[in-house]
């Protein structure tokens, strides 16, 4: 690859002397315009392949993007069953480590929590969330949810035998009422 990259340098840079040269023996200014624009167009292009680059790579997650509160995320799916699950579901991740699962009635009130320890496992692009000792257990609460990291944002994705993928993403801080 190295090999290819030293290809290509030169035959730009070859490609490049031959503009100077051609003005110094002509006096055309044509010329130097030309070795100008030569190589504006390759700055820009390789500026703009860095924007492009940058704005559709996934963003980084790091452990303080983690906590925060989650729900449903209706988004996905949209319907009857993803409202219900949206009215039913949410859970909480403290910075103290701790996750809260929160099952709620019809009515908003809570109808059940079920508490566990938050482990963050490094080494990968974001860190990884394992859940250890949920109390008491909950069909959707997976033991490593899956994080899936999108252009600006990320969720969570929890393999349920009841739902099958249950996503929830993280809930707005709202700067005004």
């Amino acid at each position: 690859m190295i090999f290819i990259w030293f290809i290509f340098f030169i035959i730009i840079c070859g490609i490049s002397l031959i503009f100077p040269l051609i003005y110094y023996i002509t006096k055309n200014k044509i010329f130097k315009k030309l070795f100008i624009g030569y190589w504006l167009f390759f700055i820009l292009s390789y500026l703009i392949l860095f924007v492009v680059g940058f704005i559709n790579s996934p963003t980084t997650v790091d452990k303080d993007d983690i906590y925060g509160r989650y729900e449903i995320d209706k988004d996905m799916f949209k319907g009857d069953d993803a409202d219900w699950q949206f009215q039913h579901f949410s859970f909480e991740i403290n910075k103290n480590e701790e996750f809260v699962f929160f099952e709620y009635y019809d009515s908003g009130k809570i109808k059940s929590k079920h508490k566990g320890n938050v482990e963050f496992i490094e080494g990968y692009a974001s860190p990884h969330l394992k859940l250890d000792q949920v109390e008491p257990k909950h069909q959707i609460i997976e033991n490593e949810p899956l994080l899936v990291r999108n252009k600006w944002d990320f969720y969570y994705v929890f393999k349920s035998k009841k739902f099958g993928n249950v996503f929830f993403k993280k809930k707005k801080e709202r700067f005004f009422r």
